[in-house]
């Protein structure tokens, strides 16, 4: 079953089944997704293209998702969607989720000096964004998943988009939470395809040298 749900959905299904019934909570949403792979796809054939996005990309990401207590909502072609918070929170669930993209991202720097000599490189865009959501089991009697709607789920999706290769995009609200542990820089507010209010926009730099959480991972 772990390998069709997520930990954290799977310990929640076995402690209390109410768990998983959708309700609000207040979530951080990281979207991952690769710059450019149509283009990668044309040039690899499907059993090199699966090889390096099982090997090279979900199985990393995946790990880091797991490591800063995220639930690993779905992989839809080559994007990654996690979220921070639900089923269980941890307090600090937005600064898991920028510290998971910045770990992401220095895994593909390691994984592009490996794959060098084969030609291959990969660049990611990450978007984060934070807030109220409906988090829980929805779908029909053919099949159900647990995952989360609502706008931080749109806002973050929006922003994985605009985000240029290696470049993390987060809003107002995840920075006011994450503030003081990473350095950030205001990009110009704009308006997001489907959202009806302009959003303010912080690219993240990387970690401040000093932080409640450490470098090898989330203190829990």
């Amino acid at each position: 079953l772990k390998q069709f749900v997520s930990e954290p959905v799977l310990l929640a299904l076995q402690a209390d089944l109410k768990s998983i019934l959708p309700q609000k909570r207040d979530v951080s949403i990281l979207f991952a997704d690769i710059r450019g792979f149509s283009a990668m796809a044309e040039r690899l054939s499907p059993q090199e293209l699966s090889d390096m996005l099982n090997l090279n990309y979900f199985t990393p990401c995946d790990d880091v998702i797991f490591a800063f207590n995220g639930t690993l909502d779905k992989h839809i072609g080559d994007g990654i969607m996690a979220i921070y918070g639900a089923p269980v929170s941890h307090g600090n669930d937005a600064e898991h989720a920028v510290l998971s993209a910045l770990r992401m991202r220095e895994e593909v720097t390691r994984i592009n000096a490996q794959m060098i000599e084969a030609g291959l490189q990969i660049s990611v865009g990450f978007g984060v964004s934070t807030g109220e959501v409906m988090a829980g089991v929805f779908g029909s009697k053919r099949k159900k998943e647990y995952t989360a709607f609502g706008p931080p789920v749109n806002i973050a999706a929006r922003l994985e988009h605009l985000a240029e290769g290696n470049q993390i995009l987060i809003c107002q609200e995840t920075q006011a939470r994450v503030r003081d542990i990473v350095e950030t820089e205001r990009i110009d507010a704009c308006a997001l395809k489907g959202i009806d209010r302009r959003i303010e926009i912080f690219t993240v730099i990387g970690r401040k040298e000093k932080n409640s959480l450490t470098k090898g991972g989330p203190v829990v």
